[in-house]
């Protein structure tokens, strides 16, 4: 869309500078040529040579201003756009370059301003509404940005670009099938367009629609084999698959292409727990530290593994590093204060879950631990004794920005911490129950779940639930497995029988929803 718009724009400019001297006219006819080509110095000498030829032609600082722009100069930039305005200040062209350089730097609302003056000016192209739209898109501003994007494809239908765009902005809004909608429509106009591969396999894992995110993220590697993004989401899709070993190869590659990337190493260690590969698992979140050393989400994972292998004071001293680094991360508190429950230090477990809450009043899995420790400081308070129970390893998810995007997949019923976009390690258990009895059954099915076993995760879940005809999380459990498996009949069952034992089972809701959309899915036509 750069390139085509440049184009135009520069066609649109030059007749503009008709009335220059020779000598000026031919340096600029030089610095347009060598802009299409790419060749932003190149350029901008030849743009300088006609300037200092001729100081009164707008088009001239214009165009030098585009080329330092792209070449990340974007302060002699801006001061070639007050001079084109200056002598030119009728011209709408000149507000849209310098449009253009408040968003390259990251100066969206002044951006917006200068696109509104061009509009107004009567500038009425497809270029000026996709700029206008992409600094709504880049301040949230969805519906905005949408209807100018919707503008800029009318007056240009042959261009995938602005609508591979809108589809990433109904993508950012949870609207993926109105986005895989576009991202069709690009590839039909671009059969190698890449990028909207990418993007539709990003909002096919949205979905729960794994193979197909596959299916995209395998063509964007036949046409960009070192694309590391691309090996991680196809990672990430095999991964909720339970295709570990293959989900380790995928990681494996992006660690070789982008070797500084946290999120390789700490995706690939995800699968290396759910293998029981936890030494492996430990050496991948080290590497994640030692190249985002002031990132809480590595030290967060790292005390995780240091958990499952017993070392809980490492694990405590990582969970406390990742609160210092990010206290405003939910997550952080949660893992410390489960990891000081499963430990036996209840008042310390408090505190820090009562934290993850204020951040997150939603966060059930960090209000079901609170309830039991304040059982179990009621029970202490009370002089009962308890057995106390032996820690159980301690293994919290850490969550991941949204500029690193990774296929999702359903919520998982309990009780890691929820987190968008993030390869998911095994989940902490907070107890362990007695032997034959419901809960016991339950807790060998979710590992079963979090392994792959699916049969067999039925299978337990099912004599939890024959043992408690009563254990709504068991349904929801049960009815996870059988989302997982496809089979959405059963999954929707599960689900609305969890919800009637208990209402407020968000859990439960949510994994509805999903079923629901599976069931959908199924009595669709034959996509594209």
């Amino acid at each position: 869309m750069r390139c085509c718009s440049s184009l135009l724009l520069s066609l649109a400019l030059a007749g503009s500078s008709l009335a220059s001297n020779p000598t000026a006219q031919k340096a600029f006819r030089a610095g347009l040529r060598y802009e299409a080509a790419g060749q932003w110095k190149e350029a901008e000498k030849a743009y300088t040579q006609a300037i200092q030829n001729d100081a009164g032609d707008a088009s001239f600082y214009q165009h030098r201003a585009k080329v330092r722009s792209l070449e990340g100069d974007q302060q002699h930039a801006l001061e070639d756009c007050t001079q084109a305005i200056g002598l030119s200040p009728g011209d709408a062209q000149g507000y849209q370059v310098r449009g253009d350089v408040y968003r390259a730097s990251a100066e969206p609302r002044k951006a917006l301003a200068d696109y509104d003056h061009a509009i107004r000016l009567k500038l009425d192209t497809a270029a000026i509404y996709n700029s206008r739209a992409a600094a709504h898109a880049s301040l949230g501003e969805t519906e905005q940005a949408i209807a100018d994007y919707t503008q800029g494809i009318k007056l240009r239908l042959d261009d995938p670009i602005p609508i591979e765009a809108r589809g990433n902005v109904y993508a950012s809004s949870g609207r993926y099938r109105d986005a895989i909608e576009d991202y069709d429509q690009s590839i039909n106009l671009k059969a190698d367009y890449a990028d909207a591969y990418l993007s539709r396999g990003f909002a096919w894992g949205q979905l729960g629609e794994f193979a197909r995110a596959i299916k995209d993220f395998d063509s964007v590697l036949e046409i960009r084999p070192q694309d590391g993004k691309a090996y991680t989401m196809r990672g990430a899709a095999h991964l909720r698959l339970g295709e570990n070993e293959k989900a380790i190869a995928d990681f494996s590659e992006a660690v070789k292409i982008a070797p500084q990337d946290p999120y390789a190493y700490l995706a690939r260690a995800a699968a290396f727990v759910n293998l029981g590969r936890l030494a492996e698992a430990l050496n991948d979140r080290e590497e994640a530290v030692r190249v985002a050393p002031n990132m809480a989400e590595v030290y967060l994972a790292r005390g995780g593994s240091y958990h499952l292998l017993g070392m809980h004071e490492k694990g405590l001293a990582d969970r406390t590093k990742a609160i210092e680094l990010n206290p405003n991360l939910p997550e952080v508190w949660y893992a410390r204060g489960s990891a000081y429950y499963l430990l036996g230090d209840f008042a310390k477990a408090r505190d820090d879950l009562a934290q993850a809450l204020r951040l997150r009043p939603a966060y059930t899995e960090a209000s079901d631990v609170l309830k039991k420790t304040e059982a179990k400081l009621a029970e202490a308070k009370l002089g009962e004794t308890k057995e106390v129970v032996a820690p159980e390893p301690v293994e919290a998810k850490p969550p991941e920005p949204e500029a690193q995007p990774v296929a999702a997949k359903p919520v998982e019923p309990e009780p890691a911490p929820r987190a968008p976009q993030s390869p998911k390690p095994i989940a902490a258990q907070v107890k362990t129950p007695a032997a034959g009895t419901a809960a016991q059954h339950d807790l060998r099915g979710r590992a079963f779940t979090a392994s792959g076993h699916y049969d067999e995760a039925i299978a337990e879940l099912t004599e939890a639930i024959r043992l408690q005809t009563d254990f709504a999380r068991a349904y929801n459990a049960r009815g996870f497995v059988y989302l997982l498996k496809r089979d959405y009949q059963r999954a929707l069952a599960d689900f609305d029988e969890a919800i009637r034992l208990d209402p407020n089972y968000a859990n439960a809701v949510q994994n509805r929803a999903l079923a629901v959309k599976g069931l959908a899915r199924k009595t669709e036509p034959a996509s594209r």
